[in-house]
C-alpha cells in the first residue's frame, strides 16, 4: 500500500482514544478493483474518483464520530470507539461510496490497540487488515468478536442483517481455525 497519509494528530487521537492502550473498533476499507478501474478511467479521472470517494468516507467518518487513521492508495484505516460505530459507517459507505464506479470491501474487528502519535498499532489491527483480506469482492466482513459485539447490543438497525459465517478461515500470522462473518446482500 502506498500513499500513505495520516489525518489524525497525535495529541487529538489519545484525547479522543481516552488513552494511550485501549479498546477501539477498527475498520479497513478498499476499492475493489482499483488498479482495473484505473487502466478504463486513466490516471487523472481516477485521482477525481478517488477524491470524491475520500470526501463522502471523511463525512461518513464525522457522521459516526470515528477518526481516520491513515489512507493507503485507496484504502482507509479508521477507528471507533465501538463496533456499532463501525458498522453503520461501512454500511453506510458501501450503500453510497460516493461515486458510482466505486464498490468497496471492508473489514472490522475490535480489540485492545496501542495508541502512538497519531497511528495505532497491534494485533487488533494486524488482524482487521486479515479480516478485510478474507473479502473477494463488494464485501463487509467482522471478526467473530465484533459480531458477538454487534448480536450483544441488539440494536434495532441492526437486526435485519443477513450474516454468512465463513468457519475455519485461516488468517496469516495467527494461529488455528477463526471464525468470520459477512454481511449477505
Amino acid at each position: 500500500m502506498h500513499n500513505l497519509k495520516t489525518r489524525a494528530s497525535a495529541k487529538d487521537l489519545a484525547e479522543w482514544a481516552g488513552g494511550k492502550r485501549v479498546t477501539l473498533a477498527t475498520v479497513i476499507t478498499d476499492i475493489v478493483g482499483a488498479t482495473a478501474l484505473t487502466g478504463t478511467l486513466g490516471e487523472e479521472a481516477m485521482t477525481a474518483v478517488r477524491r470524491t470517494h475520500f470526501a463522502r468516507s471523511r463525512a461518513l467518518i464525522a457522521r459516526f464520530r470515528g477518526r481516520e487513521i491513515k489512507t493507503m492508495g485507496d484504502s482507509f484505516m479508521v477507528v471507533f470507539r465501538s463496533v456499532d460505530a463501525a458498522l453503520d459507517y461501512v454500511m453506510a459507505l458501501s450503500a453510497d461510496t460516493g461515486h458510482s464506479d466505486v464498490r468497496i470491501r471492508a473489514g472490522i474487528h475490535i480489540g485492545s490497540v496501542q495508541v502512538e502519535g497519531a497511528d495505532v498499532f497491534g494485533g487488533t489491527v494486524n488482524y482487521a487488515a486479515r479480516v478485510i483480506g478474507a473479502a473477494q469482492g463488494a464485501e463487509i466482513w467482522l471478526s467473530d468478536r465484533a459480531k458477538t459485539d454487534i448480536d450483544g447490543l441488539g440494536a434495532a438497525r441492526h437486526r435485519n442483517i443477513r450474516w454468512e459465517a465463513h468457519e475455519d478461515a485461516e488468517l496469516k500470522g495467527f494461529n488455528g481455525k477463526h471464525r468470520l462473518w459477512s454481511v449477505r446482500s
